[in-house]
This record gives structure tokens, sequence and C-alpha cells, in this order.
């Protein structure tokens, strides 16, 4: 049950949202362009590049994701555009979302700081599961999944901030529980509306703690419902407490809870490697 404290912030911070007040992280504006690029119809990899040198520290994580086991490359590459060309566009947007948005969670309020890199390991980990269950059991594209997973909590960030300038609400966890757990997709949808990400992203972040939710075909959130879930197999959290075999996500991957934790067992180091890309 929520707390008096809880109610009146979530009432508090609604009506901040309502009226724009409330702080919402912002993408780097390199981030809008090559998001930008990619989606446009002539999008090349010399101009991503030439996006991408704008900032010297994304350079070299791009040159090192390139050279990395991950990508199975003979050869060294030491420049930005064929470190572009070896990746594929879905990857670099993935690292460069991922590079930047690392970058956003940060404090210097100690108890805040756990639960900032909690929220960004989870991520992490649910884009990593996300991408093994749409490139072995679906036709959506593995990259766009991983993307999904990985900013499906960005609503989290500002109940963060926020609890920055209040100590009372920073130093109670149940509290901030509770407000992450209410609010979290209605403020992630706000964010990536705002950062222009495409529908189907948006509706991932919005809708992947609704369990119930019946879409007509397979699609991202689906793939981030069932990927939040397997994430937290074998932990102690509510999400465990579900009835999974009755939830419309897990029917339409037609994975039943057991053979999705075997998959994922067995997919194992993929998910290791994956992680440690998107969290170097």
């Amino acid at each position: 049950m929520l707390t008096m404290d809880a109610v009146k912030l979530i009432t508090e911070i609604l009506t901040d949202l309502k009226a724009n007040r409330l702080k919402l992280p912002t993408l780097p504006q390199v981030a809008l362009k090559i998001n930008n690029i990619i989606d446009s119809p002539d999008a090349t990899a010399k101009k991503i590049a030439q996006v991408i040198s704008t900032d010297a520290a994304l350079s070299a994580r791009m040159i090192q994701v390139a050279n990395s086991p991950m990508m199975r490359a003979s050869s060294t590459v030491d420049n930005v555009q064929t470190a572009i060309t070896r990746m594929g566009m879905g990857v670099v947007q993935n690292i460069v979302i991922s590079f930047l948005l690392n970058q956003l969670f940060h404090t210097k309020h100690d108890t805040l700081k756990k639960r900032l890199m909690r929220v960004w390991n989870h991520s992490a980990h649910v884009a990593a599961i996300s991408h093994v269950l749409a490139n072995r059991f679906t036709g959506l594209r593995p990259d766009e999944a991983m993307l999904a997973g990985l900013i499906h909590d960005i609503g989290k960030l500002p109940l963060i901030l926020k609890a920055e300038g209040n100590a009372a609400l920073a130093n109670d966890p149940a509290c901030m529980d509770s407000l992450d757990e209410k609010l979290h997709p209605a403020l992630g949808k706000v964010i990536v509306q705002t950062w222009g990400f495409a529908p189907g992203m948006i509706t991932a972040v919005a809708e992947h703690e609704n369990l119930a939710r019946d879409s007509e075909k397979l699609d991202l959130t689906d793939i981030v419902t069932v990927a939040n879930l397997l994430s937290y197999a074998g932990k102690q959290h509510h999400s465990t407490q579900t009835n999974w075999a009755g939830i419309p996500a897990f029917n339409k991957l037609d994975l039943g809870p057991e053979d999705s934790i075997a998959a994922l067992e067995e997919a194992r180091d993929e998910i290791t490697e994956i992680v440690k890309l998107l969290t170097a």
C-alpha cells in the first residue's frame, strides 16, 4: 500500500509533468542527429561518421567496439567510418545511445548512485535478453529489440533527479520503489516522445509493465515485456509471483516460462557479451 507521502509525491510529479515543470533528461544533440540520419532513406556510414567524429570519446568507443571479440572480425579498424561499416547502423545506434545515456546516469548522492547503477545494469540486461529473443524466436530486428530494452526504464531517471533535491525521498527506498512502479512507464513515454523515437519504441517504453496487453501481432513491446520478466528469473521480485504462462506476450513468442529460461541459459555467454558492450 502506498504511503501518504508517496501519494502526495505522485500527485505532485504528475501535476509538474502536465505543466511541463518536471525536469526531464535530455538526449545529447549528437544522438538526436544520428537517430535522424539512420531514420532517413539516404543514410550512409560517411554521414554518421561525420557526426560521431565531433565527439572524441564517442569516436574512440566506436573503434573499440568494432575491434571487440563480439564483432568476430579478422582485421583491426582504425577509423570511425570503417567501424560503422563493420558494425552496421543498428548496432551503431545502440552503442551511441548506450554511451550517451550512461553519461546521464550520474549523481553525487551515494544512495541514489546505487539506485542509478541498478537501473542501468538492469536496462542493459533487458536489452541483451531482448536481442536474444528477437534474434532466435522472432522475425523482428534484434538491434531494434536491444534498443527498446535499453530505454525501457528511462522513466525512472527523472524520479531519481527529483530525489536529488529531496533528502527525505532520497533516503526512503520504499517510497522511491513505489514512485518507480507507478510512474516510470508514463514518464518514460514522455521522454522518448520528446527524443523523437519511433512509435514502436514509445509503446515499448509505455506498455512493457502491462502484462495483460494483447496486441494483434508480436511486436517490440512483447519482446521487452518478456525480457523484463526473464531478467528477474531466480530473484526475489514481485514479477516472479505472476503466472507467466497466462501472459499474452509469452504466448505470442510461443515460449513457455521453462523454455524461456532454458533459452536464456543457452544464450548466457551472448547475453554477457552484450551487457559488457553496453555498459563498458
